[in-house]
């Protein structure tokens, strides 16, 4: 066979193989169904739907957090001494009431102190006495000799008189200073609270302006938490809803009303969420911080409310209702809360609908569709 003919054969082949592959995928994109679109190669959509009916609805999520302190409080003597008694309680996870005295320096310098004081006090108001009896005397001499004269201010020792009233402040100064000395040698705080450290011992000196240990006040115990914009923005425009923070502890779980205290200062770019700070309502003795609650957050409760699923929702913010026919009608919610479950809208009048429940694209109002045989039940608004 010479190579002329051999070169016939092949381009043969070639040609015949390409044949074949197109004749193949021409019958594989015409046996293809399009999508969105039923089997017998018509254009009717096929969608799944879910009739909705209005009802109460009440809006309800959960989060979680942990117990903080807004700060804490250093114990510091503001005078010095030696420690003659110490509170059992101030001591690591004790708990004190208000005006409670934490420890005790030894006040006997101070009381001393303020002693001597008191009679520096009744010396110096001896001496304004004293010169008060002789500026009299004095002013009575030159009234006898000057009758018409105005007497000078050294006869009537007015300079001694301001001498001895000013020594008579400055001592009652002191006194006053030494006084409060007196009060500092017990410590103890304005507020109840919890002790978180302390190192201090019966018999220890104290110096003036170090601290002995830290301690936080009960009222100033708070949750932090996050939450995602959405639910933020709810929270923030809500009418006095119900929070209840859920706090377990040694195997004991104890539930306490709570009110949002401070709000989100900045919103994370990347996960959509915020720090906010809930307070609590009530004795909070009992809590420690660290520890981890589980917070639910209510609103009251809504008439006349529709509640989708959220695959209802179109990516243009619409969703699609099934007309009289089996064709599309446009429906604009005016959405009060959604998140990644349901979307709750106003009724607004309507009455029981039905909903297309799955994500549809290039649909117009009119279209005809068919619908699937996933069980369709009734949704109504409602708890969730």
């Amino acid at each position: 066979m010479s190579d002329k003919t051999k070169g016939f054969i092949q381009l043969f082949f070639v040609i015949l193989f390409i044949a074949g592959a197109y004749t193949i995928s021409t019958l594989l994109v015409a046996a293809k169904p399009e999508i969105g679109k039923n089997m017998s190669g018509d254009r009717t959509l096929i969608v799944e739907t879910k009739e909705v009916v209005p009802g109460p609805y009440r809006i309800e999520f959960t989060t979680t957090g942990s117990i903080q302190t807004r700060g804490t409080v250093n114990v510091v003597p503001q005078v010095s001494g030696r420690v003659i008694e110490v509170n059992d309680q101030f001591f690591e996870g004790g708990t004190f009431a208000a005006e409670d005295v934490l420890f005790q320096i030894e006040p006997l310098d101070f009381e001393l102190d303020v002693k001597r004081l008191e009679a520096e006090v009744a010396r110096a108001q001896t001496a304004l006495d004293l010169a008060k009896a002789e500026a009299q005397a004095a002013l009575a001499e030159w009234k006898q000799f000057n009758p018409k004269k105005t007497a000078p201010e050294l006869v009537a020792r007015k300079p001694q008189m301001a001498e001895a009233k000013a020594n008579l402040k400055a001592a009652e100064a002191q006194l006053e200073d030494a006084k409060l000395s007196l009060q500092r040698t017990s410590i103890s705080m304005p507020f109840a609270g919890r002790v978180l450290s302390s190192s201090l011992e019966k018999g220890q000196y104290v110096v003036a302006g170090q601290s002995y240990g830290s301690v936080f006040g009960l009222d100033l115990l708070e949750v932090k938490a996050s939450l995602e914009d959405q639910k933020l923005e709810w929270l923030l425009s809500a009418f006095d809803p119900k929070i209840t923070i859920t706090a377990t502890h040694m195997g004991k779980t104890q539930e306490y009303q709570g009110y949002l205290k401070r709000s989100a200062s900045f919103l994370d770019p990347q996960t959509r969420f915020a720090s906010v700070t809930f307070g609590f309502k009530g004795n909070t003795q009992e809590l420690l911080t660290g520890t981890f609650v589980d917070i639910l957050i209510r609103g009251g409760e809504l008439q006349d409310v529709m509640v989708f699923p959220a695959s209802a929702l179109q990516e243009d913010g619409i969703i699609w209702l099934v007309g009289e026919g089996n064709i599309l009608k446009k429906f604009q919610p005016e959405i009060i809360y959604t998140d990644d479950r349901h979307v709750a809208v106003k009724a607004n009048g309507q009455s029981s609908v039905k909903a297309v429940i799955n994500k549809i694209s290039g649909a117009t109002e009119g279209t005809q569709i068919r619908l699937s045989k996933q069980n369709n039940k009734p949704e109504a608004g409602g708890d969730e």
